[in-house]
């Protein structure tokens, strides 16, 4: 193990001692769940139905995928590795003529120019990296937490990792192959573009304009970072947040309100010169190098989050257990926090998928001072209630219409509750996110597509200032609503119809 130079100074930052105990009560309430419902798709933690299983089609070829939009008469949504928010991709379970398309035909590398490659759309973001990576490539931007997320779905939703010097998933594309809602196959973007179908609309559109078969996106050099992992205090964040992101290339942030500690991920490229750096290099690099020090600043911390985390979701956390959930190893992994360098997504991409309620939302980054002080206002009114720390990710400006960041830089704050495994989760976790969500609204915040979102919390049509110019080719290229589900009905259409009419 070695110590880990990274080729740019790290802002300076003032380490704080391990925190004292802090007790905090729980309670329990029941989940509405379809987990006994045979024959039926649910979401990828088992709990809410998408889809009944004779609802799903598998076209092989574009043009099955094409005949089959074009003559169903009823509701079209798409899944992929069914990790959104289950309420954009679900179809009415009642309705025999609608049908939930699933594109596990559409993978792997299509074709590949020296800063370009095409993927199909349901590859998924680890093999994409891999690939890329197989060709001493990357994506030009941060990955985000999951890899097992589809590369359209990613995209479709918003999906984003960290730094001012990037946005998402959706502006590293170049162009798209689509099947529109009438049948028919067009290329969006790139040489062929179209004033009638702007890319804009298309990277973040939830689904609603069509089913996406191709995408290509841009790629740059394989790089190797170097990861300094640093605690803080409260203060230091408030304060240098945001110079932190103007002077590091990724920078990703946790705050655990119970204790007021915040951990924080530097990452940047690494020192070529550094004996770390070259010891990666002459390694198999299948796996980051690790420092030779580690920290203990939040080894109480994780404790005291691992106590809440095994009353409310009826699981052992000992480290004697021989079976320790997914939901401990998302945070044990804070305590005896090593630097690391690596590849960015050995580094960035390595959340751990569990069952849970799931929010986050992108404030304006002008507001990250007021509205982070409001929700520590809020924490210590109500302790206990969240099982991990809230997440801050920044990003910069983003071209999609529909991104939270198509105004300006944002930093998105993430808070999530675990579910146990009996389809449980404590009786005030909704209430959280919907409190939550209050407060960060009240800030100009907006949600992740992808994840539990409150919609009347929110005024979309005045936030998105292209909201009525997506309506407008919505309705053009879907004018029998095939691709607009209940939910999304109450968030896109219906009461904003008859003014976006007006303007086709």
């Amino acid at each position: 193990m070695q110590t880990i130079v990274h080729s740019n100074p790290i802002p300076p930052v003032r380490e704080v001692p391990r925190k004292p105990l802090i007790t905090a009560r729980k309670s329990v309430g029941l989940v509405s769940t379809a987990r006994n419902v045979p024959n039926v798709l649910h979401n990828w933690s088992g709990i809410n139905p998408i889809a009944r299983t004779s609802q799903i089609r598998y076209p092989k070829t574009e043009q099955q995928l094409s005949n089959l939009v074009r003559r169903c008469k009823g509701k079209i949504g798409i899944v992929g590795s069914a990790l959104s928010f289950e309420k954009i991709a679900t179809v009415p379970l009642s309705d025999d003529t609608s049908v939930l398309v699933n594109l596990k035909h559409f993978t792997g590398l299509q074709r590949m120019t020296e800063s370009t490659a095409v993927f199909g759309a349901q590859t998924t973001v680890d093999d994409v990296i891999r690939i890329l990576g197989e060709h001493d490539r990357m994506m030009p931007c941060s990955p985000g937490v999951i890899g097992i997320q589809t590369l359209a779905g990613s995209m479709s939703t918003g999906t984003h990792g960290q730094g001012l010097f990037q946005s998402a998933y959706s502006d590293i594309v170049v162009s798209l192959r689509v099947v529109l809602p009438d049948g028919e196959i067009a290329v969006i973007g790139g040489e062929h573009s179209r004033s009638d179908l702007p890319l804009q609309a298309f990277v973040t559109s939830l689904g609603m304009l069509g089913v996406i078969t191709e995408v290509e996106i841009r790629t740059e050099p394989r790089r190797v970072f170097a990861c300094k992992k640093v605690t803080c205090d409260f203060d230091d964040f408030i304060e240098d947040y945001t110079k932190w992101n103007q002077q590091v290339e990724y920078v990703k942030v946790w705050w655990f309100p119970e204790t007021d500690q915040v951990h924080v991920w530097f990452t940047d490229p690494a020192c070529p010169k550094s004996s770390a750096y070259l010891d990666f290099l002459s390694s198999s690099r299948d796996h980051p190098i690790e420092s030779a020090v580690c920290s203990a600043a939040l080894n109480d911390t994780v404790s005291i989050y691992c106590n809440a985390m095994s009353h409310d979701t009826k699981s052992s956390h000992s480290p004697s257990s021989t079976s320790v959930a997914p939901q401990f190893k998302t945070v044990r992994r804070f305590a005896d926090a090593r630097d690391l360098i690596g590849y960015s997504e050995q580094i960035l991409c390595k959340g751990i998928p569990v069952p849970q309620i799931n929010c986050e939302i992108a404030v304006p980054l002008e507001n990250f001072t007021s509205a982070t002080l409001a929700l520590r206002e809020w924490s210590m009114r109500n302790k206990g209630r969240l099982h991990y720390p809230f997440i801050y990710r920044a990003t910069g400006r983003s071209e999609a219409w529909l991104s939270p960041a198509f105004q300006g830089p944002v930093v998105y704050i993430g808070l999530l509750v675990y579910i146990a495994s009996d389809g449980t989760v404590r009786d005030d976790g909704f209430e959280t996110m919907r409190e939550v969500q209050k407060i960060l609204a009240q800030f100009g915040g907006l949600p992740h597509w992808g994840k539990h979102f409150v919609p009347e919390l929110y005024d979309f049509e005045r936030s998105y200032t292209m909201w009525t110019r997506f309506e407008q080719i919505r309705q053009k290229t879907d004018p029998e609503n095939k691709f607009l589900n209940p939910f999304l009905g109450t968030v896109f259409g219906r009461r904003r119809s008859a003014s976006a009419s007006a303007h086709l």
